[in-house]
């Protein structure tokens, strides 16, 4: 069973597969490939929520046709995809470029704005 540290995370191999990885995040286990994984904990960190890697490898499981570049306005914030490759979406959020699947980027955008209007809230208390 090798083993890999990112980010403070401990990262183990499944089994005698190198393909599959597990990393411990407060009573989950999660599991898949490096890079699936590697995003989850970088979700966690960024959102204090919890994505399966699972979902980083099935968004957008279709390639656009023509793969010409496509933008969309999510809650005021602009997804972008130049190349038509389905985990390939890119947006300026809060000064830094976010990459990744559209659904998994719109789900951090959702819990950054969700945080912020309970912070607004507490403050007004």
């Amino acid at each position: 069973m090798a083993a890999a540290t990112y980010r403070g995370f401990t990262l183990k191999t499944a089994g005698n597969s190198t393909d599959v990885w597990q990393v411990q995040i407060k009573a989950h286990t999660l599991s898949g490939s490096m890079p699936a994984v590697k995003k989850s904990i970088d979700w966690f960190l960024d959102t204090a929520t919890i994505i399966d890697p699972k979902e980083f490898g099935s968004i957008g499981n279709k390639k656009q046709q023509d793969g010409s570049p496509v933008q969309e306005n999510f809650h005021g914030y602009t997804l972008k995809n130049d190349t038509g490759e389905p985990n390939e979406w890119y947006c300026f959020f809060n000064g830094k470029l976010i990459k990744g699947g559209k659904l998994a980027m719109q789900k951090h955008i959702e819990a950054y704005l969700l945080a912020k209007q309970k912070a607004e809230q507490q403050q007004k208390k």
